[in-house]
């Protein structure tokens, strides 16, 4: 063999070890992207679990009786008494001065709290329990009585009419409790996310054995509503999820739909 026969066989056997050695590195970085594809899917889809299981470890009276929405459990019942509106004589609804208001218990038996009208026609009483309701009772010559039930803290302010006349107003001013539908809700939303989690931690699987790309990249779409973090968790899945498209031709039905 001549030198330069010599010459072109090393030649080309430098450039097949230069082509392997790219084709090698190529590989390592496909291969570290893909690790770090699955890990953030992993981390993200972990941070929805941890999410989804505060939400069904939470108890709504918990977060009904935080500082942030009641101060304590009592309040202030206030209010003002008007006398009715004559609208033959366009007379009424002047404040009446000096009648009692008292607070009865749910089974009409008389409470503590009781207070008189000022000149305004206003009254205040303070102090009154919260976790259970009250009748208020106006009675006043020549009016008829009012009874209201209601729960303290409901209304910021009562505004009470007194119509002349006999017998007896009832109003109920209690307002339904919405704690078993929060109760549900919360549920819900705390299933979800966890079933939307494990999807991710199903995405993650399938992005490590490499056969499915489209059913990977669909079960970590999934995974986005798990609200990790509220939105770490999706971040990172949408970054991994990122990642797997830039090395999509690692996946062996990508092979084959190119072939």
């Amino acid at each position: 063999m001549s030198d330069d026969e010599d010459l072109v066989v090393q030649l080309n056997l430098d450039e097949e070890v230069e082509a392997a050695a790219r084709l090698g590195s190529q590989e390592e970085a496909l291969e570290w992207s893909s690790n770090v594809a699955v890990t953030l899917i992993v981390v993200g889809s972990l941070m929805g679990l941890w999410f989804g299981a505060l939400l069904f470890a939470a108890d709504p009276q918990d977060v009904l009786e935080n500082p942030l929405f009641i101060d304590n459990n009592t309040a202030t019942v206030s209010g003002q008494i008007l006398s009715a509106v004559d609208q033959g004589n366009l007379t009424g609804g002047d404040p009446i001065e000096g009648i009692q208001v008292i607070l009865l218990d749910i089974e009409d038996k008389p409470t503590p709290h009781s207070a008189y009208t000022n000149r305004d026609g206003r009254f205040s009483m303070t102090d009154v329990p919260k976790e259970q309701s009250f009748i208020l009772k106006v009675a006043h010559s020549g009016n008829q009585t009012l009874r209201i039930t209601f729960n303290p803290g409901d209304q910021a302010d009562l505004s009470l009419t007194m119509t002349p006349g006999e017998g007896v107003i009832e109003e109920d001013l209690r307002r339904d409790s919405h704690l078993e539908g929060a109760v549900l809700l919360a549920s819900v939303v705390a299933s979800l996310t966890v079933i939307s989690a494990l999807f991710g931690l199903v995405g993650a699987t399938e992005a490590r054995r490499g056969k499915r790309y489209r059913r990977t990249q669909y079960l970590c779409g999934l995974a986005l509503f798990s609200r990790g973090g509220i939105f770490i968790g999706p971040m990172l899945i949408l970054a991994g999820m990122g990642m797997l498209s830039a090395t999509k031709h690692q996946f062996e039905d990508i092979e084959e739909d190119e072939d």
